[in-house]
This record gives C-alpha cells, structure tokens and sequence, in this order.
C-alpha cells in the first residue's frame, strides 16, 4: 500500500492537518479499488499463488542437480563451473616482466595491517624448495581436475580394516551378546537358601528360632566423631560387629549362650570368690585387684580395636594403683591418683609418648577407663576396708548384682517380648523386671536369713533397691560403649560369658552404690 498518499488524500477531504504520526486508517472498499488501480495497493493474492509460509514444492524425482559431492564416475570435472578466483600479480624480479618464485627462507613473522585498513589483497606465498618428496607427490593428488580418494574405496588404502577385526570377537557383551540368560525370577529365588528345621511345638517366630523376623526399628544412624589428618583416632572401627552393625531387634537374650557352659563357669568363680572372702579382707583385696586389672586390660584392647589410642600403660598403672590406695589410705587417695592421671596423661603426648594421635578424645578415653574400671572398682576396696562388716557387706553387694544377672538371663529368656532399648536389643523389659526382684530377694535371703551384715530386715530391702537400681545402669553402660565401638563381648576369657567385664560390668556400678548405701543407712557406726 501507499499509505502516504491516501492519507494525505483523506486529510485533504476532511480539512484536517496532516499528522504525520498516523499509521494505520480503515478505507471504504471503493477507496481500497482506486488505491489498486492507480498501483498503490497490492490485491490480495489468489488462492493458487503461494503466500508467506508457504512449503515449496518439493523438486522433480527424475532431475539430478547438477553438482553433486562426490562427484559420480561419469561426471566430467573440467565442465563443472566454478567460482571466480581473484586475479593475483605475481612478483616480478627487478629489471625483468618474468615473474619469480621466492626460494629464500621464511621471512618469519608478517606484520599484518590494521583491521581497519582496506584489504590488501595478497595471498600467502608458495615457497618451493628442497622439501619431503613424498610429501610433495602426496598433496600432487589434489591437483586441478582430480577426483578425490575416499574412505569407503578401502582398497586403495593400506590400512587395516579395524571394523571387521572388531566384528569378530567371540566375547559378546550387553545388547550384542543373543546368549540365553538367567531370568529375574530365577535370579532372585531364595529356594536354594537352607533354613533350620524346627520341632512342631516351635513355631516359626518363636524366642529361640534361629531365624528372626521382626518389624523392630532399625538402630538409628549414628554420626561418625570427626576425623582428623593428625593422626589416628577413627570414628568408626573396620569391622563392626552383626548386632551393632545390623540393629537386631530385641528379643530373648542369650539366644547364642551356651548355657550349661555359662553355668559350671559361673559356679567355678562363685566357689572361688566364696574361699577368699572366707580367708578375709586381703585375700579377698587379691580378687579384687585380679579383677580390676583384666576388666581394664578388656576395655583399653577395645579402644584400641575401636580406633582410638590412649595411653595405655599410664591408665593400667592408675588402675592398679586406685584399689591399692583406697584399701592404704581410703577415699581421699581417688582424687590424688585422677590428678596424677590427667597430668600424665597430657604429658604423654606433649613429649610424643602417643605419637600423632589427637590428644583430646585419646586422653578422654583414657581418663574414662580409669574412672569407669579403675575408681569404680576401688569402691570394693573401701567396702572391705570397712571394720568387722567390709567382707559381709560386700559379699551381699556381689550376691545382689549376680542375682540381678541370673534373674535377667532367666527370666527374659522364657517371658521377654518387649524390648527394653535399642543400645542392647536382646535385653527386654519382662528381663528387667525379673532381674530386679532376683537382685531383691537376693539380698533379703543373704542379708537376713544368712545374717551377712549388720542389716535388719528394712535396712536389706533398702539396701537391694540401691544394688537393684545400679546394676542395670551398668549391664546398659557397657552395652552402650560396645556398641559404639562395635564389639560383640569384650574379651573372651569366660567361656560362655565373654570377657570379665561383661561379667561384672552391672557390679562396678553396684559398688559404690552399695558404699554410700552404708553409709546413708549408718550401718557401721563412725564411717
């Protein structure tokens, strides 16, 4: 369209200034037909002529273009028409029309001229000279006219032909290999897995299958301590142990014991503990100390084994030392062996005793081992350094935490159903339960009936709470450590118990528990 010159007539008519900034005006259809006849205006197209948009139709099958790459054996090179190339004048020597060619050695670099500059129209130079024949002969293949070799005419090159060596490799993998295969089914069938017959009066799921089914919580995640590059001192250690790594679910405890053993061993050191204490306060300070310094050599080998360092042989000395001088100097030496321990202990590794292990979790552990082992045991020490009653009371504290054992092994192995915690998953509350009033009758049966002690009747009840509340605090204690360290038992020395301390980890509670129990209940006058 002419939109000027129909605006301008339109103003025109109507009297109107001209606004330039008029773009678009609608016309009567009679306006619209002079506009086209006076060419002004385009009509609209037909509906056989093709618009914007439109597909081209597509060319005839039978006609060839008439360049094609590459070019077909019959085609003629020299009839091909080519582009123009732009005349070059080539260099002349001085005094002469002939032109030359350059055969003087690289000028190096080129200055090229500034972009901005018009084109110079030079081309890069042909330097000839004593070149790579074969090189030469090479290239001379692309001369003017020639057709090119392709790599699809395989025998004109010497190469070897890697796709065939490729196709025929016997081993076939992934979509290649057509072999029969074994199917998902098949593949995760667990017919083949051998599950333990069972009596018809134990059904499947019951305390002592060997296999366990259970939609118990899994033990919860638990975040690794952070690791240093100073040395030594790994959250975690390489091989954790089943339950700890697994979270079994709780069920009845000692599914794994072998009980009879567990017994006749348990009988073997009652006699033993029965004869020393029979002999008085020193032999039985003999026991004391025996137990002391294995339950401490058990509980550093497991540190050891869990990945940390502590100093080992400054924390056994302390262990050997807190009974000794508790019985010799009583309670206030417990504070003057921890102070030396600490000082020690930090002097151990400011001289490089501990090599590169961090000091403040390896000098923690070992701090924690004295006073768990070390001054918890000591407390046996002070009971029987206690005048005429040390040896009786003591016997009652020990018969309390045992009877707690046997109650809880016994009971919760026929009853327990409800799990108690998930830090030891074999342990129930039906267990505990039964482990509390053994360790009450235990204490009532030794105090009162067998007369150890200087307890009346009341002063025994109150005395087997103390003992029946400590003793599952130290049994979950030691369940809690192992776990972390992810270990089974902690030693082996007592067939069908474990180590020495898994025997008597509730009774290192129960000892001082039992000492201040004396004397809140002012058993023993002026102690």
């Amino acid at each position: 369209m002419a939109p000027d010159s129909l605006f301008s007539r339109s103003n025109q008519e109507s009297g109107g200034p001209e606004d330039p900034a008029e773009g678009v005006r609608i016309i009567d259809p009679d306006e619209a037909a002079e506009a086209v006849e006076r060419g002004e205006a385009v009509p609209r197209k037909g509906q056989d002529q093709p618009r914007y948009g439109d597909r081209p139709e597509s060319p005839p099958t039978d006609v060839t273009p008439a360049l094609r790459f590459p070019l077909a054996d019959r085609a003629d090179a020299t009839a091909i028409e080519r582009p123009r190339v732009a005349p070059v004048e080539p260099r002349v020597a001085e005094g002469s029309h002939e032109p030359v060619l350059s055969v003087e050695p690289a000028t190096g670099e080129t200055e090229l001229p500034h972009w901005t500059e018009p084109a110079t129209g030079e081309v890069p130079r042909v330097v000839v000279g004593e070149g790579d024949v074969a090189e030469q002969q090479r290239w001379s293949s692309f001369a003017a006219g020639a057709t090119p070799r392709w790599r699809d005419e395989h025998e004109l090159w010497d190469e070897t032909d890697h796709v065939s060596e490729l196709a025929e490799v016997d081993t076939a993998v992934g979509a290649l290999d057509t072999s029969e295969r074994q199917s998902h089914e098949a593949f995760l069938t667990f017919d083949d897995l051998q599950v333990p017959e069972l009596p018809a009066d134990r059904p499947r799921g019951s305390t002592d299958d060997p296999i366990r089914i259970s939609s118990g919580q899994s033990r919860a995640a638990i975040p690794d301590r952070p690791t240093s590059n100073r040395g030594p001192v790994s959250g975690r250690p390489p091989e954790r142990g089943r339950r700890a790594q697994n979270g079994e679910p709780a069920s009845a405890g000692g599914a794994g014991r072998d009980v009879p053993q567990a017994v006749f061993v348990g009988v073997v050191i009652a006699v033993v503990a029965l004869i020393l204490f029979k002999l008085g306060p020193a032999a039985s300070m003999i026991l004391v100390e025996v137990v002391v310094v294995l339950a401490a050599v058990e509980l550093f080998s497991a540190l050891r084994r869990g990945g940390y360092r502590p100093a080992t042989l400054l924390g056994l000395a302390a262990v050997v030392a807190l009974p000794l001088a508790v019985y010799w100097r009583g309670e206030p030496a417990m504070p003057l062996v921890l102070f030396l321990t600490l000082v020690f202990s930090i002097l151990w590794f400011l001289l490089g005793v501990g090599g590169s292990a961090r000091p403040v979790p390896n000098i923690g552990v070992t701090l924690l081992a004295v006073v768990y082992v070390g001054v918890f045991g000591a407390f046996a020490a002070l009971i029987l350094d206690i005048p005429a009653e040390g040896v009786s009371i003591l016997l009652v504290a020990v018969a309390g935490a045992v009877f707690y054992d046997v109650g809880g092994f016994f009971v919760g192995r026929q009853y327990g159903r409800t799990p108690l915690t998930t830090v030891s998953p074999n342990k129930t509350v039906e267990g505990l339960v039964g482990g509390l009033v053994a360790c009450l009758l235990a204490v009532f049966v030794f105090a009162v009936l067998f007369g150890a002690g200087p307890f009346s009747a009341g002063q025994a009840l109150v005395f087997g709470l103390f003992v029946a509340v400590a003793a599952p605090i130290g049994d979950l204690a030691e369940s809690l450590f192992k776990r972390d360290l992810g270990l089974k038992d902690m030693g082996s020395v007592l067939p069908g118990h474990g180590g020495i301390l898994d025997r008597f980890d509730g009774l290192l509670f129960v000892l001082p528990a039992a000492y201040y129990a004396v004397r809140l209940l002012d058993l023993v006058p002026g102690l």
